[in-house]
């Protein structure tokens, strides 16, 4: 049986280790944390959002595709685990700049199921008055991203082994091996790196661009007014419906801030927001009773993620291709793949991607078509960096 290590625990990884699995690949899943979901897939809830482009473009085809196949994916599991409600979203026309991109958006046919409501109808919708329209997608909502990646790695083909950091990954004739701390090893025919930003600790991924960027939620409780929010609400941020008694506001984004502390200037921050989103909620909240979690995504330069396999960086570098070069033809790391920079929207596009890689490992179909998977493979930045950019978009 084909065997792979798939290296880190959140949605990413647990996302590849389920795709994996489904075509009968026994997958030894790492996790450093004591349980999975722990960094950029720890907030309580996240949101299902697809952030779309004015003008179609690989990031909005990736984000439609990314929300069809998360939803069918959510419905793999019974309604009795609560992964997932469907409450949906309303993302207001704040301002002038957003009102033209919801116009350009409402024109594509793609987009049909977006619904464009003046400021009564989402008002209907959210539960509370809001001071103006916006669009409203009726299928998204919150998930639980905890329990779905307990539920993707519960295969009988998935074996997880929490509180164990992989350290180093090199191949030894046809198997590549990965050396973690407390003197563990594994060998495996594939690995997959989906340990977001610590992936550039892996000499292969030396080459990519990629940057953490923190973001900082706040929580606060849910009171007689609040509690009747019934959808997301969104302006350049999102306030929840109440979960678990907690509603969540955010988020911030500062790029290469290591802060692991709450921050009140983000605090302030998520709080002008919902100012901004209701008046109302912010003139009721106690503000010296909100808590917060501090995350960090993982960014790639030009905000698409790496879904693929890897190109042997040294001999690319000692003997470059030539522009026109058969990709097939390339130096590529066999059995060495990549599932990480999702930046926000890891819910989103993971679960995909990481169906991506595993049909590009057993040569089975796949929903990326071949021009937006050539887009996400991790090695684009060596080729661009060489000046190969037609032979990157080849991929």
């Amino acid at each position: 049986m084909t065997k792979a290590v798939v290296i880190g625990g959140g949605i990413s990884g647990c996302s590849t280790a389920y795709a994996l699995a489904r075509r009968g690949i026994a997958v030894t899943l790492i996790e450093r944390h004591s349980a999975l979901a722990q960094e950029g897939s720890g907030n309580p809830i996240a949101m299902l959002y697809p952030k779309f482009s004015a003008k179609p473009d690989a990031a909005s085809a990736l984000g439609l595709h990314g929300f069809r196949f998360t939803l069918n994916l959510l419905n793999q599991w019974p309604s009795t685990l609560t992964l997932f409600n469907a409450c949906g979203l309303i993302q207001l026309a704040f301002d002038t700049r957003e009102q033209a991109r919801q116009q350009a958006l409402l024109q594509q046919d793609p987009l049909a199921f977006l619904q464009h409501l003046d400021a009564y109808s989402v008002s209907e919708k959210a539960g509370i008055e809001l001071k103006t329209g916006g669009i409203y997608l009726p299928q998204s909502g919150w998930i639980r991203p905890a329990a779905l990646c307990k539920a993707l790695s519960s295969s009988a083909l998935v074996t997880t082994h929490i509180s164990t950091n992989a350290l180093k990954i090199q191949k030894n004739d046809n198997q590549w091996q990965v050396f973690g701390d407390k003197n563990t090893a594994f060998e495996a025919d594939i690995v997959v790196m989906c340990n977001a930003n610590d992936i550039k600790q892996f000499k292969p991924c030396a080459s990519i661009k990629i940057t953490p960027v923190r973001g900082q939620v706040n929580f606060f409780a849910q009171n007689n007014f609040s509690q009747e929010i019934q959808t997301i609400i969104c302006s350049d941020h999102y306030l929840s419906p109440a979960v678990d008694g907690l509603h969540s506001i955010g988020t911030t984004y500062a790029p290469n801030d290591t802060n692991p502390h709450l921050s009140d200037a983000d605090t302030s921050e998520n709080l002008i927001a919902l100012r901004v989103i209701s008046p109302d909620i912010y003139s009721r909240l106690d503000k010296n009773a909100l808590s917060g979690r501090v995350g960090w995504r993982s960014q790639t330069l030009d905000y698409l993620p790496l879904a693929g396999q890897l190109l042997d960086e040294q001999e690319i570098r000692t003997k470059p291709p030539r522009h026109n070069a058969d990709p097939a033809d390339l130096p590529w790391l066999e059995g060495l793949y990549v599932n990480a920079g999702h930046g926000s929207k890891g819910m989103i596009t993971a679960p995909i991607c990481g169906e991506l890689i595993a049909g590009l490992i057993t040569n089975s179909n796949h929903p990326v078509e071949s021009a937006l998977a050539s887009k996400l493979n991790p090695s684009r930045f060596l080729l661009r960096e060489l000046g190969l950019k037609q032979l990157a978009n080849s991929l």
